[in-house]
């Protein structure tokens, strides 16, 4: 019964890490993509300067993917596909 307890603190412990890790990894990875976008199309950050991009992505990662997506494609025309390589239909033209 010990070792069955032991490891199973050590499988909860390696997927705690893991999560964290993936955590930290997707934070970093909307921040630098919203940071990008600002830089190719000029938008300046207006609340936390230096550290808006970080911020908007830690703490509503999910607005932040959306208001990517909304800058970067027109939905209103365009309805979004899931499985292509853009994210539109072959036909759309690219904004980026």
């Amino acid at each position: 019964d010990t070792v069955d307890i032991d490891s199973y603190y050590a499988l909860v412990n390696w997927h705690r890490s893991l999560s964290f890790f993936f955590g930290i990894f997707i934070i970093t990875l909307v921040a630098k993509l919203r940071n990008r976008i600002r830089s190719k199309y000029g938008i300046p950050e207006e609340q936390c300067a230096g550290c808006e991009d970080c911020c908007c992505s830690f703490w509503c990662n999910c607005c932040t993917v959306a208001q990517m997506a909304r800058h970067t494609a027109d939905y209103d025309t365009y309805a979004g596909l899931c499985c292509s390589e853009t994210g539109m239909p072959p036909h759309a033209p690219s904004i980026v």
